[in-house]
């Protein structure tokens, strides 16, 4: 009976240990992690994402499927992001360029003409802070090679726009800006799409500040006449993974809120606890918590249509999710299920197997809110 009791208190003490061990490693990582983003307060750099080598073809082979990345909607270049995010000169608010060749850089095919889906419905990803053309073009890839590995056919239409800011304070908020300037150049898209495919559903996947985006799209949708006049005109679904704003920003009675009643079927927040980017960077930057983090603040009315869960268990650790070799999203300080704020969509293998997918991320719970709709 000694000898039980003697080998439990080992086993207690070896279990304390470690987990004063995991805490301690925790810590320590996240310590690096602010460390690192202080230091950049100080000096303006570009962003290091999208330096991962794009797959040469517009479709990647995955056994026997095929996933495509090949068309955009994009703002690039309509704003001034290494000062101030002014509108540059030659663009207007609505502006934008859509086509399937845009992704190759071919602008002598650009072409704002669209075909209507056979299976009558398109998702509209939304990239977020600090990401230039090469990596929102990955980040487009890698969700649909989720969607393929889930076995769901969807075409995925990419919005890639000016938020590779500077990494710190200042190019945050810049960035911040530019999301919202952008809001009316998607909800023209988006018009212009409903009035050529009318039957087709539009769903949103944004990640990051796109939330920020999608904020004020479903603003200016809202106050579009043009929208207003067409009867039965809405927007199908929406998810928020990692969401980069206020968690009061969504209540009922805001404006973001009201625009999420009137104009969208049913909204989710796939909101994780332990998304570093939020913990850390937001909470530095905005002196507050995000939306993506804890959800919706406590005892604030909520839209009809809006749900909310934790998906951190959705995102297991794992380091470098976009395969480059690169300090994105901090993603090297990941230790813990939920840590990686680039994990929502996915993680790619590493070189040579980058159009196979490692993970799926929080995607499988996105198509099954779809399927239940």
């Amino acid at each position: 009976m000694n000898g039980l009791k003697q080998n439990q208190a080992i086993n207690y003490v070896q279990g304390q240990s470690i987990s004063k061990l995991v805490t301690f490693a925790a810590g320590a990582s996240l310590l690096l992690i602010l460390i690192v983003f202080h230091i950049l307060q100080f000096i303006s750099v570009p962003p290091t994402y999208g330096m991962v080598q794009r797959i040469n073809s517009s479709e990647a082979e995955t056994g026997t499927k095929l996933y495509h990345d090949s068309e955009i909607i994009s703002t690039r270049g309509h704003f001034d992001y290494r000062s101030a995010g002014q509108l540059i000169q030659g663009h207007n608010m609505t502006d934008y360029a859509y086509s399937s060749d845009l992704v190759n850089n071919n602008s002598n095919k650009i072409s704002n003409t669209f075909t209507c889906p056979p299976g009558k419905e398109i998702v509209i990803y939304i990239h977020g802070v600090w990401t230039d053309g090469q990596a929102a073009n990955e980040q487009f890839n890698r969700t649909a090679m989720s969607l393929i590995s889930n076995n769901y056919t969807i075409p995925l239409i990419g919005f890639s726009w000016d938020s590779n800011t500077p990494v710190n304070k200042g190019g945050w908020e810049t960035a911040k800006d530019i999301a919202e300037k952008n809001g009316p150049k998607l909800a023209q898209f988006v018009i212009d799409f409903k009035n050529k495919c009318k039957d087709t559903d539009i769903r949103f996947i944004a990640h990051s500040m796109g939330a920020e985006v999608v904020n004020s799209t479903l603003a200016s949708l809202s106050s579009n006449q043009q929208w207003d006049e067409t009867s039965g005109l809405n927007i199908t679904s929406v998810h928020l993974v990692g969401a980069a704003i206020d968690r009061t920003s969504v209540a009922a009675n805001t404006t973001f809120g009201k625009a999420i009643d009137k104009l969208v079927d049913d909204f989710y927040n796939l909101r994780n606890s332990e998304d570093n980017m939020l913990q850390y960077v937001y909470r530095s930057v905005e002196e507050s918590d995000a939306l993506g983090l804890f959800g919706i603040s406590h005892s604030i009315p909520l839209p009809k249509n809006y749900f909310e869960r934790e998906v951190n268990s959705e995102i297991p650790p794992i380091q470098d999710v976009d395969g480059n070799s690169k300090l994105d999203c901090f993603d090297f300080f990941v230790i813990l299920p939920g840590d990686n704020h680039c994990g929502y969509i996915g993680a790619r293998g590493l070189s040579p197997f980058e159009s196979i997918p490692r993970n799926d991320g929080a995607i499988d719970v996105i198509i099954q809110d779809w399927s239940e709709q």
